[in-house]
């Protein structure tokens, strides 16, 4: 072999050596390239790479081209220049630093861009989380609000398929709190067919349904209104069921309708009285004058029996409205109880009942308005006198108590059981409702005495026993 071609086989040798040697640290680089972009996921990101690039040329074979085409490229440029094996191997180190420097911007140019794709989808996830908790968070908020509504709110599909219900409506309607009820049918839950035709009439016509329904829970028989509308914002179109418990309106309008037929009946009497006495003067005013004096009389009494319940019922008024209305100032207890008593005295002289007052050697002062403190003493003072026999006992006392006074007013009447107690202070309540109404009281001078005792900031209590009479005491605080 001539030196020559020794020289040329060397040459080879040693450009084979290099391109394998240059190859292999290039596809050693690329393999620890390839391995950060599609190894394990990325625990910033949490999302898995890909290869980006021809989809038939993975990084090692790419990589090996590239460096056998630098060798050839190399090895044909350093024979068209006529250079030795020195040249040429300073031709392929050149070449293969300078593709080597191309290689490692495209690879960092790849990486950046997968950086960036890394980082956009790191952003939407981020902002879906934030999206999601905000939801969670509106829900949690609007969940709280339907938990602690005292209405009802029940929301059906145009199939009548529950779709929310809050806890006041399953109170309501007496479902109990054990069951799955989200896609179940309304009617499979509640069976009362006026709130399913009127749900039916609602999704069917598109008007609104009001519909009044007694709802049995247990031994429990409650009155619920149940409006049905239409939720024309989803689509199709939901409906939207608001119940309310109207126990307590009843109960309002039972005592209204009370109030009424009382105040009726007491204004009746009086007037009769008057007409029938009228009509007895008219007849009797020349045949007999003193009868028709007598009757005169009567009429002047019923005429002030009409004065005695239209006060009364002002002074109920006003008492209702609180302090609003009342002039609360420092007065002297006992001289608005002496008024009191001075009023009544021929009340009980009448009835042959012993009125006496244990007077306080202390001033008793009070922060009262003069006029409701003389309304209280009247209404108690009366009411003893009238449920106590002849020859009994009414006894008017103070006493100094937790930085007020005391007003006690005792009778040895007919007294009051205990399951009564509670109720006497009701306007119109009697507990013996046998009693006619016309005995000379108005039937609210309790209510009265309660209602201006609670607006001046004091209490009422009443201590009896059937037989055994009954004491009111009346507690007001002191200036101070």
């Amino acid at each position: 072999m001539s030196q020559s071609t020794r020289d040329s086989s060397a040459n080879q040798s040693a450009m084979t050596t290099g391109q394998q040697t240059s190859a292999s640290e290039q596809s050693r680089r690329s393999d620890a390239m390839a391995n950060a972009s599609v190894g394990d996921p990325a625990p910033r990101h949490s999302v898995v790479s890909r290869d980006i690039g021809h989809p038939t040329f993975q990084p090692r074979n790419r990589m090996m081209v590239t460096g056998i085409s630098i060798v050839i490229a190399a090895v044909l440029l350093a024979t068209a220049l006529g250079v030795g094996r020195t040249g040429m191997v300073i031709v392929v180190i050149a070449i293969s630093f300078l593709v080597g420097i191309v290689l490692v911007i495209n690879n960092t140019l790849r990486w950046e861009h997968a950086e960036n794709a890394f980082e956009k989808e790191r952003l939407s996830a981020e902002d879906w989380s934030i999206r999601y908790r905000k939801l969670n968070s509106d829900s949690a908020r609007t969940n709280a609000v339907l938990s602690h509504m005292t209405d009802g709110i029940v929301m059906l599909s145009p199939a009548t398929e529950i779709l929310l219900i809050n806890e006041a409506a399953m109170r309501l309607l007496a479902i109990s709190g054990d069951g799955v009820y989200l896609g179940r049918r309304l009617a499979e839950l509640v069976r009362i067919p006026e709130i399913t035709r009127a749900a039916q009439r609602t999704q069917f016509e598109n008007i609104d349904q009001s519909v009044s329904v007694e709802v049995v829970d247990g031994a429990t028989v409650r009155p619920v209104l149940v409006r049905c509308s239409r939720i024309h914002d989803a689509q199709p179109p939901h409906l939207l069921l608001v119940l309310r418990d109207e126990t307590e309106s009843h109960r309002v309008e039972a005592i209204r309708r009370e109030f009424i037929a009382n105040v009726s009946h007491e204004l009746k009497t009086p007037l009769a009285a008057i007409k029938g006495y009228a009509e007895t003067v008219e007849l009797a005013i020349e045949d007999d004058p003193e009868a028709a004096k007598h009757f005169i009389g009567q009429i002047d009494t019923q005429c002030q029996r009409l004065e005695d319940l239209i006060a009364d019922m002002m002074r109920l008024a006003r008492a209702q409205s609180g302090k609003s209305m009342l002039v609360v100032q420092k007065i002297d207890l006992q001289k608005v109880v002496g008024r009191a008593m001075e009023s009544f005295l021929p009340v009980a002289t009448a009835k042959q009942i012993e009125l006496t007052v244990r007077s306080s050697s202390d001033p008793v002062h009070v922060m009262a308005d003069e006029d409701a403190a003389l309304a209280i003493s009247q209404n108690l003072i009366s009411n003893a006198l009238r449920h106590t026999e002849a020859k009994g006992h009414v006894t008017v006392s103070f006493r100094h108590e937790n930085l007020g006074w005391v007003l006690v007013v005792q009778d040895d009447g007919v007294g009051i059981a205990e399951e009564f107690q509670d109720r006497i202070f009701e306007r119109f309540y009697r507990v013996n409702r046998s009693r006619k109404l016309g005995d000379g009281g108005t039937g609210i001078g309790l209510s009265i005495v309660k209602n201006l005792t609670r607006a001046l900031g004091g209490n009422v209590r009443v201590i009896s026993s059937p037989g055994e009479g009954a004491t009111f005491e009346v507690w007001l605080p002191s200036p101070n």
